[in-house]
C-alpha cells in the first residue's frame, strides 16, 4: 500500500489489543525538560451498531488521578526514545495494569491546529505551537511556561465530535448555523455540504465534522454540547434529499417493484421474498386448538369453497374450511405471480387443494373450469383469498349465486372510487385526484400542500406507495408507477394522488353476513422516529373495544362497510385518527394479512377467536357467526401484541444469538424473520430494512412487558446478531476525517467564530 505520507509500507507491525481508556498527552522538549502543554482523553461510546465511535476530545485536568500517572509516565517514554527537543504527542491507554504506551508522535498535535484557541483559553495564554516556538527559539520564554497546564483551568471547553444518526444526500446543512450561533462557539470543520452523501457514523470516516466549543461559564458549555447531540439524535444538522418513504404496515406479503433492477421485488425482513424462517412456539399447550373437525351443514363432505388466489391469511381460512370437512378449490387470476403462490404461512404446509383452477380470462368460462374441477361436489360459496382475487370472488359469486358482495360497485379495490363511496355517505374522506395521464392529477399536485401520498389505485401492502414531497418527486413517481409491474401481477392501471393524513394510524378488522358488521379485533400501530426516518415501524397492539378510539372508529369503519356495499366477509379497514376524527386510508376487502401470523394472538385475547374462524362462520355457519360478539371482550382475556424487530446496526450476520433468546422469552408465540447467517443486514428505516415480527402474548401483562423490554434491549445494544469482524479504526480522528473529507467531499468546510477573541 502507499502511505497517506508518501511511500510504501515498509513493514507490518502486530500487537496487543489494549483496553481501557485513551488519552493523549501533548509535550514540548528543550534540552531534554519537557513542558505538559496539555492532556486529552477521547469520549468514546457504542452507536449505529460500531463497538465505539468517537464523541469528543475533552481536556483533563492537570491535577486529575489520571493526569498525574500520564504525565510521569510520557515523559519517561520520551527519555527513553531520547526525544530532547520539539513537540510530541502521545497516545497512550490506561490498562488494568497501569498507562500503556499506543504510539508516540515525534511532531505536534495534528487536526490542522484547531484546539489552539481552547488550548490558549484554557491555560490562559499558550499552546503547544507557541510553546514550540519558544523551545527552539526563546529559552528563557520556554523557562518561564508551566511545567503543567493550570488547575483548574482558566475557561471550559472541549472539542466536540459530530455523529450521524441518518442517511442520505444532503440538500442543506442548517444545524451547522445553529452550532455557530452557540454562545461557546469557535470552530466549525466538516466536509459535508450540499451534495455529499452522509452514512451512519460507525467510524472515523463516517465522521460529519468537529466543533470547538469554549466558554467561562460551565454550564453554559454543557447546554450547547447538549443541545449539539439533541439536533444530532433527531437529525436536525442536515435537510436530506427526499427518498421513498413507505406509508403502509409492515406485513410479510408487501413488495415493491426495485428500481433499476428489472422485476426483482423487495420484501420486507427478507432478501428473497415468501421464503422466510418461521418459528412458532412448540410448549405453549394454551396455543394450540383450532384442529376440530366441525361440520357446518349436513352435506359439508360433499359440498365445496372456491378460495380465489389464496396466499397469506387466505390460506389460513382455506385450512380452517377444509377442517369443517369441506373440500377446497383454489382460484389463480390471470397474471398472478407464480412466486406469491408459493407464499404459503408456516402453519399451512400440508394445506392440499381438491384441484387447483386457472382463471380463463372471461367469467363464464372461468365459471365452466370451476364447475368441472368441483365434479359431484356442490359449489357453496367463493371467497377472495388475497387482494388480487377480490374483484373475481364477487363477480363468480354472484354468477354461481352464493353468497356475495355482487358487482354493482365494480372494482372495490380502487381507492380513488372508496374515497367518492364514503365522501358520498357523508364520511370523512381524503382529498385526492386520480388518473391514468399526468394530466389528471397535475392541478392537485399544483394546489395541496405537500407532502401527498401517490400510489397505484389497485394495491396490496406497501405496493407502490410512496410520499412526496415536491412537485418533480411526484411527477417522477406517477410516470415510474404507470410503467411499473404490481406485485400481484399486472400493469398499474391508473394513480391515485392524495393528501397525507396526519395522526395515529389504526386498523379495524371485521367479518360480515349479510350486513351484519362484527369486529373481530382493533389495532394501533406504533411508529416512532430512529435511524433518521421519520418514523419506524416497532409494533402492532390490540386496541380494547369498549376505550374511546375504537368507540369512534368501530361506528365509522361500519359506515364505511356500508357505504361500499361490502355485506360479506372479512376486511381490514385502515384508518388515521386525524384532529378532523377518523379517515380512511384504505380498506381491504378481504382479510388481515401477514400470514395470520396474529391469529394465536387474537385467539387469547378474545377466549377462542379469530377472524380466520369467523370468516368461516359467516359464508358456512350462520348460527355460530350469529354467537359471535359484537365486538371483542373487553378487557381481553390476555396481554399481547405483535413485537416489529428495529435494527440499530449493520453488517453481515454470522450468528442471529439474539434469535435464541426470544424464542425463550415466557410470552413468545412466533417469529418471523429472513436474517440469517449470510444476509446483510442494515440500519431500520422502512418496511424494507426491517429484520423481523414477533408475536407475544401471556395472561400476565407484566411478563409480557418483561418481554418487549428484553427485545428492545437486545436491539438497542446490538445483541441480536453477530456481525462478521471489520477494520476498527484507532487514529486521529480530526485527521481521519481530514482523509475522508478531501477524498470523497473534496475541499474542506471550515468556520471559525469572527467575535471571540482568544
Amino acid at each position: 500500500s502507499q502511505m497517506v505520507n508518501g511511500g510504501a509500507c515498509p513493514s507490518v507491525l502486530a500487537q496487543e489489543f489494549l483496553k481501557g481508556k485513551e488519552y493523549v498527552v501533548d509535550h514540548v522538549s528543550r534540552d531534554g525538560i519537557h513542558k505538559t502543554c496539555m492532556v486529552w482523553v477521547y469520549d468514546k461510546r457504542p452507536t449505529n451498531g460500531a463497538a465505539f465511535v468517537y464523541f469528543g476530545c475533552v481536556p483533563l485536568d492537570s491535577q486529575s488521578d489520571e493526569a498525574k500517572i500520564l504525565i510521569p509516565y510520557v515523559r519517561s517514554v520520551l527519555d527513553a526514545i531520547g526525544f530532547h527537543n520539539g513537540p510530541s504527542h502521545g497516545e497512550v491507554i490506561i490498562t488494568k495494569d497501569g498507562p500503556c504506551l499506543v504510539e508516540m508522535n515525534c511532531r505536534a498535535h495534528g487536526g490542522d491546529g484547531n484546539w489552539r484557541p481552547l488550548c490558549r483559553a484554557l491555560t490562559g495564554g499558550y499552546s503547544q505551537v507557541e510553546v514550540t516556538a519558544d523551545a527552539l527559539l526563546d529559552g528563557p520564554s520556554f523557562d518561564k511556561i508551566p511545567d503543567i497546564p493550570p488547575s483548574p483551568f482558566k475557561r471550559h471547553g472541549q472539542e466536540v465530535i459530530l455523529v450521524s444518526y441518518s442517511k442520505g444526500k444532503v440538500k442543506s446543512t442548517p444545524g451547522y448555523e445553529v452550532i455557530k450561533n452557540l454562545p461557546s462557539f469557535v470552530f466549525l470543520e466538516t466536509g459535508i455540504k450540499e451534495g455529499s452523501h452522509v452514512d451512519f457514523t460507525v467510524d472515523l470516516f463516517t465522521g460529519i465534522g468537529s466543533v470547538i466549543l469554549i466558554h467561562e461559564d460551565d454550564k453554559v458549555l454543557e447546554k450547547d454540547i447538549n443541545f449539539i447531540r439533541y439536533m444530532e439524535e433527531f437529525n436536525g444538522l442536515f435537510q436530506y434529499e427526499t427518498r421513498l418513504e413507505l406509508l403502509k404496515r409492515p406485513r410479510a406479503e408487501n413488495t415493491l417493484p426495485s428500481i433499476g433492477e428489472g422485476d426483482k421485488m423487495q420484501y420486507p425482513f427478507s432478501s428473497d421474498g415468501p421464503h422466510l424462517v418461521r418459528h412458532m412456539s412448540n410448549d405453549r399447550p394454551e396455543l394450540r386448538g383450532g384442529l376440530m373437525r366441525r361440520m357446518t351443514t349436513v352435506d359439508a363432505s360433499k359440498e365445496v369453497a372456491v378460495l380465489v388466489d389464496p396466499y397469506s391469511t387466505g390460506c389460513l381460512i382455506a385450512e380452517e374450511i377444509a377442517k369443517r370437512g369441506y373440500k377446497v378449490i383454489a382460484l389463480w387470476t390471470k397474471g398472478f405471480s407464480d412466486d406469491m403462490k408459493t407464499h404459503v404461512p408456516l402453519s399451512c404446509e400440508n394445506l392440499n387443494y381438491h384441484a387447483e383452477v386457472q382463471d380463463e380470462g372471461d367469467v363464464g368460462e372461468t365459471l365452466k373450469a370451476v364447475y368441472k374441477a368441483a365434479g359431484q361436489y356442490r359449489v357453496v360459496t367463493v371467497i377472495a383469498g388475497g387482494e388480487a382475487g377480490v374483484d373475481m370472488a364477487d363477480a363468480l359469486s354472484e354468477r354461481m349465486s352464493v353468497r356475495t358482495n355482487g358487482t354493482d360497485i365494480p372494482n372495490r379495490r380502487d381507492k380513488k372510487l372508496q374515497q367518492e363511496l364514503i365522501k358520498k355517505a357523508g364520511l370523512r374522506s381524503v382529498r385526492q385526484a386520480g388518473g391514468d395521464k399526468f394530466a389528471d392529477v397535475e392541478h392537485f399536485l399544483k394546489t395541496e400542500e405537500y407532502p401527498v401520498v401517490l400510489k397505484p389505485v389497485e394495491s396490496a401492502g406497501s405496493d407502490g406507495v410512496k410520499l412526496c414531497h415536491n412537485f418533480n418527486e411526484a411527477k417522477e413517481h406517477f410516470d415510474l408507477l404507470m410503467k411499473s409491474q404490481l406485485v400481484n401481477g399486472g400493469d398499474c392501471p391508473s394513480v391515485l394522488a392524495q393528501e397525507f393524513l396526519r395522526g395515529k394510524e389504526y386498523v379495524v378488522d371485521h367479518v360480515s353476513r349479510d350486513g351484519v358488521h362484527k369486529t373481530v379485533m382493533v389495532w394501533v400501530y406504533d411508529k416512532r422516529p430512529v435511524n433518521g426516518s421519520a418514523f419506524v415501524y416497532f409494533g402492532c397492539v390490540p386496541v380494547p373495544s369498549d376505550s374511546p378510539e375504537a368507540k369512534i372508529l368501530i361506528p365509522y369503519v361500519r359506515r364505511v362497510l356500508d357505504a361500499m356495499g361490502i355485506e360479506n366477509g372479512p376486511s381490514h379497514g385502515e384508518v388515521m385518527m386525524t384532529p378532523d376524527g377518523p379517515c380512511l386510508v384504505e380498506m381491504n376487502c378481504r382479510a388481515h394479512g401477514g400470514d395470520g401470523n396474529w391469529r394465536p394472538l387474537c385467539r387469547a385475547l378474545t377466549g377462542g377467536y379469530s377472524q380466520v374462524e369467523a370468516s368461516a362462520d359467516a359464508y358456512l355457519d350462520k348460527k355460530a357467526f350469529m354467537m359471535l360478539p359484537d365486538k371483542p371482550p373487553a378487557p381481553f382475556y390476555a396481554s399481547g401484541q405483535e413485537v416489529i424487530l428495529v435494527s440499530y446496526s449493520r453488517g453481515k450476520v454470522t450468528a442471529t444469538p439474539g434469535f435464541e433468546v426470544i424464542k425463550k422469552l415466557e410470552s413468545f408465540v412466533y417469529l418471523e424473520t429472513g436474517v440469517k447467517v449470510g444476509t446483510m443486514v442494515e440500519h431500520t428505516v422502512d418496511l424494507f430494512t426491517g429484520i423481523g415480527s414477533v408475536i407475544l402474548m401471556h395472561r400476565d401483562a407484566d411478563i409480557l412487558e418483561r418481554d418487549i423490554q428484553t427485545i428492545r434491549r437486545m436491539e438497542k445494544f446490538n445483541q441480536l446478531f453477530e456481525y462478521e469482524q471489520r477494520p476498527e479504526l484507532f487514529s486521529s480522528p480530526s485527521q481521519a476525517m481530514r482523509k475522508q473529507s478531501g477524498s470523497i467531499n473534496g475541499a474542506h468546510r471550515r468556520v471559525i467564530s469572527s467575535d471571540r477573541f482568544f
